[in-house]
């Protein structure tokens, strides 16, 4: 069973322990921008599942990712759906 928290920036990362992937830049495989990360699903072990994020141009709307569909570039601060 799946826990959310609040604050990822407590709750450790995608890859590596202690890493801030809270307000990443999510995109899309060409690079346009889809939103942001704003949460981050864990499983009980701690182990990231999926992250929550903010989409629209208003950031009204939110959806699901797993994280075994993303890339990570820490240089830009963004995660790409591969």
């Amino acid at each position: 069973m799946a826990h959310t928290t609040t604050n990822p920036r407590q709750s450790g990362t995608l890859s590596e322990p202690r890493e801030d992937y809270y307000d990443y830049v999510v995109r899309d495989p060409e690079g346009r921008k889809i939103g942001r990360v704003k949460e981050l699903f864990a499983a009980a072990h701690g182990e990231p599942q999926y992250v929550r994020v903010r989409v629209g141009f208003f950031g009204l709307r939110s959806v699901l990712i797993p994280v075994c569909f993303v890339a990570i570039d820490k240089e830009r601060r963004a995660l790409t759906l591969l």
